[in-house]
């Protein structure tokens, strides 16, 4: 049981270690949005491209004014169209859609 107790402080302490530098902040941001990124890409390609076709996210006339609004248009899909999106499942999706055609800030 001491084994334990030690191997979890020593594990919470390299994760404090790490949490601490900056360049890891970071560097675990850039690889968490990469990974969002890969899986918004793959529903969407799964999924959307059934209905929707690239020149429907390029069209001048977008009802889409924020990155909130996309994110409820994509949950409006998986709810009307049963998807089974998780809510994150619906935001990687919506940020892959975002960084592929909306460029909201």
């Amino acid at each position: 049981m001491k084994i334990s107790r030690w191997a979890g402080v020593l594990a919470l302490t390299a994760t404090s270690a790490l949490a601490a530098d900056p360049e890891m902040g970071q560097q675990l941001y850039q690889d968490v949005a990469i990974e969002r990124t890969i899986k918004g890409q793959h529903y969407t390609d799964a999924n959307c491209e059934t209905c929707h076709q690239a020149s429907f996210y390029q069209r001048n006339d977008r009802k889409v004014s924020s990155i909130a609004a996309l994110e409820a248009y994509v949950e409006g899909c998986n709810t009307n169209l049963d998807v089974g999106w998780f809510p994150d499942e619906v935001a990687d999706v919506a940020a892959w859609l975002n960084q592929e055609y909306y460029r909201f800030e």
